[in-house]
Parts: structure tokens; sequence; C-alpha cells
């Protein structure tokens, strides 16, 4: 039986200390984002006055009724915990949907067509990701608003702009795809969009998914884009955002209720927390082939 050594990797001096400082600096990092992911959960099943008084420590007893109360009274307004989930489910489903869709089909245009102005459509994406929200604000804002497609669904509508490190990823993955498939289809018979819904966009659809996930958190968590144009069809990021003033408010009728708060946030997390914990593999697996081969 033939027995293999273990060879031990020698480290110098240097190298041993700055893989301490790497391990130290990871470690403490890691335990700034879980503690108070523990903290939050612990405080979510606290009494009022556990809370105010005895805020580090565990619950005497584990309210979990403060997840039924949290669904049965925050709301605003006339919106409803279930009315406001439907609406974070459309307008973040939707606009990934959306974006996506766009995004794919303009990517697979610039990469694989040759046409005047192609250089400069894609230096736009690049320049349009340089610059600052802030400056774009005001007219964003009141091109949405002249459009009239606030509080309605027609709000998905915006979801169609395709610039961002969205359109660098499907260009990218579709650098990785021969045209040759395109080819092939286009002497069968097939025409322009045959070729691309057929043959070239299945092949890029698990960079899509990938994409369209990471988009869907991105619009799930979002509060500020319905706060101001879906006023009155609140999603929920944007009612637990309103709830919270109301809490922090002395004298309000949920005054100091951060346990209900906390459980509200949570259930607000839980469709995040799943999709990464089924997801988190092909997640960081698809945008690396998507980024780095490209």
């Amino acid at each position: 039986m033939v027995r293999f050594k273990r060879t031990r990797i020698k480290r110098g001096k240097v190298e041993l200390l700055l893989w301490i400082l790497a391990f130290t600096f990871f470690v403490v990092y890691s335990a700034s984002l879980i503690y108070p992911l523990l903290w939050g959960g612990l405080a979510s099943l606290k009494t009022m006055r556990e809370y105010d008084t005895e805020i580090f420590e565990l619950p005497h007893k584990w309210q979990f009724i403060n997840y039924v109360t949290a669904v049965n009274t925050i709301q605003d307004g006339e919106m409803s915990f279930t009315n406001m989930l439907w609406n974070s489910l459309w307008f973040s489903v939707g606009s990934a949907i959306i974006h996506m869709e766009f995004t794919s089909s303009y990517a697979y245009v610039l990469n694989k067509y040759d046409f005047k102005g192609k250089k400069f459509l894609y230096g736009l994406c690049l320049f349009m990701m340089a610059v600052p929200i802030g400056p774009t604000f005001v007219s964003n804002y009141r091109l949405i608003h002249n459009l009239g497609v606030t509080n309605s669904y027609l709000i998905l509508l915006t979801a169609t702009g395709v610039y961002g490190m969205n359109l660098i990823l499907c260009y990218s993955y579709y650098s990785n795809i021969s045209r040759s498939y395109a080819e092939a289809a286009m002497i069968d018979g097939a025409n322009f969009y045959q070729t691309y819904f057929k043959a070239m966009r299945p092949q890029a659809l698990p960079m899509m998914v990938t994409l369209i996930l990471l988009e869907f958190i991105a619009k799930w968590n979002d509060y500020m884009t319905p706060l101001l144009y879906l006023s009155r069809m609140t999603t929920l990021a944007t009612g637990l955002y309103r709830y919270q003033l109301i809490v922090s408010e002395p004298g309000s009728e949920a005054s100091g209720d951060y346990p209900i708060l906390f459980a509200g946030l949570y259930i607000c997390m839980l469709p995040v927390f799943v999709l990464f914990a089924f997801f988190s593999d092909k997640l960081m697996q698809n945008i690396n082939i998507g980024g780095l081969k490209g």
C-alpha cells in the first residue's frame, strides 16, 4: 500500500503575518454582518418592555406572536400588509424580467452585429455608468411624472432601460457564444427574431436567470423608487420605511414598538434569504462565467 506524505506549505514570517491579518479582518467583518442579523432576530421576539430595558439579553419568552401582529398591524393608510406584499411582488418580478429581456436583446445586437454607431452605443453604456445619480435625478423624476406612469402598473416601463453593469455582463456572455449557431439557424430559414429567441437566447438563459434574481433582490429592497412613483401603491419596503418613522415618533400610536417593526423587517427579508440559500452557488458561478471569460 502506497502512503503519501503530507507536505506542509512553509510560509515566511511576513507572509504568515499577512495571512493572520487577512484572516482576522475577514473574521471581524463577518461578525459585523452576522451580529446585527442575530440581534434583530432576537429583538423581534421580545416584548416592548424587554426591548427597552434588556436590549442585549435573550428574550424571557419568545414572542413569535409578534410576526402575526406585524402582518395584522403594519399598514400604510388603507394599504394592508398583504397588499404591500403583492405590490412588492409584481414590482420586483416584473421589473427584473422586463429589464433583463431588453438588456439581453440589446447586448446580443451589440455583440453579434456590425453597424454604424456600435462602438458609440457601447461607449455610451460605459459613460452612463460613470454619471452620478444626483445630476439626473430631477430630470428622471419630471420625465416619469410627465409620462403619467406613476401609481400604476405602467411604472414597469421604466425597467426597459438597458444601460448598466447588467448590459456589460450580458455582452461579455454573448462573446462566449459562437456566431455559428446564429448562422446555422439562418441557413435553416430562421429570421432575425427566430434566430435570437430559438438559437441564441436559450444559451444565455443561465446568465439571464442569475441577473434576474439579482435584479429581483435589488427591486425588492428598493423603497425609494416606490416612495416617489407609487405613493398610492405602497410596496412592503416602502411601507416598513414609513412604519419605522411612526415607531420612532414620540406620542404616535405605535411609538417604541420596535419588536413589531423588526418582525416586519424579517418577513420582508425572508424571500431574499430563501433565494440566496438555494441559488447562491449558481449566482456566483454564472456571474464569474460572464464577467471573467468575456
